[in-house]
């Protein structure tokens, strides 16, 4: 089996009531979108991914599961960091593989 050639990232919008969650293809250092962004708890969002990532049949389960997993780690996160203050700092120092592109409050 050759070298994998992509690696998967996890994508947040970081609202105050909402929490957007978006998987990137990243190949070359370049990120093309894989998903589109769902917003937890507005929607089941890691359920959405779950079926986005299950219709891509190139992508082996180990690579799914990781980023679910990393999904779920992220809504809990949230769930229990709502104080924007502190949570973007410790977000980045605990989360460090995902993209963060809105901070809001």
């Amino acid at each position: 089996m050759g070298i994998k050639q992509f690696k998967l990232q996890l994508r947040v919008v970081w609202l105050e009531n909402f929490l957007g969650l978006a998987v990137d293809n990243v190949i070359l250092n370049q990120s093309y979108s894989l998903t589109p962004y769902y917003f937890w708890p507005k929607t089941e969002a890691l359920e959405q991914l779950k079926l986005e990532l299950d219709s891509k049949l190139w992508l082996c389960q180990e690579d799914k599961v990781k980023i679910l997993k990393l999904a779920g780690d992220v809504i809990s996160y949230w769930f229990s960091n709502r104080d924007l203050k502190t949570a973007k700092k410790n977000f980045t120092e605990d989360f460090p593989e995902v993209k963060i592109l809105i901070f809001n409050n």
